[in-house]
């Protein structure tokens, strides 16, 4: 067996705000530091290794669990989250009318809409498969699973991925900020063990 435990990193001023983060480098607030550190102490171990994306935001969400299991981070640029392009940095509320109906599209079919300037879900969803391929070969020691800190949009792509499922439900699955969502790969099939799970947050 293959496991895969995805976490989101934890909350930024930004996802309180409700902004359109993407690739901006925003740093955790006191309660994205928070759920780390819970996180960090509700995990069941062992753990193989760890895996984060570029950004800072999952660097400093993924330190304290690094620090539990005695591990240093491993940095996948493939991890990294969607690039949202000119509309990173907005609120809905903030969007002009044009800008408004392009993200209201890409809703409804993020794989036939795209943000201007910013990445499709095409090539999002190849680098994720490459991400995958990097952390379940050669990485796994049997039974002992891998972590990966990553992004909202990352994770639900690698679940509709692994799970053989349409990219166009991605903006339908929820993942909150210091989530836990898990997956098993039996042979050549994977399963999703758990989604989106905060319990370790109450």
């Amino acid at each position: 067996m293959s496991r895969l435990i995805l976490v989101r990193h934890g909350e930024t001023l930004w996802n309180r705000e409700h902004r359109l983060q993407g690739t901006s480098d925003q740093a955790l607030s006191d309660c994205g530091h928070d759920q780390a550190e819970r996180l960090a102490a509700a995990l069941p171990g062992p753990v193989a290794k760890i895996y984060v994306s570029p950004l800072l935001r999952t660097h400093q969400f993924a330190a304290p669990l690094a620090a539990r299991f005695n591990l240093v981070p491993e940095v996948l640029e493939e991890l990294r989250e969607m690039s949202f392009g000119h509309l990173e940095g907005l609120t809905y509320a903030e969007m002009d009318d044009d800008r408004r109906q392009i993200f209201e599209s890409w809703l409804h079919n993020p794989v036939r809409y795209s943000m201007p300037g910013g990445e499709t879900m095409r090539v999002l969803s190849r680098r994720v498969g490459r991400a995958v391929q990097k952390m379940t070969d050669g990485s796994m020691e049997k039974g002992t699973p891998v972590v990966a800190v990553s992004h909202g949009g990352v994770i639900r792509v690698a679940v509709a991925r692994l799970l053989g499922m349409k990219l166009t439900v991605i903006p339908r699955i929820q993942v909150e900020t210091g989530s836990i969502t898990v997956l098993e790969k039996a042979g050549s099939v994977w399963r999703l063990l758990l989604l989106n799970d905060t319990c370790h947050l109450r």
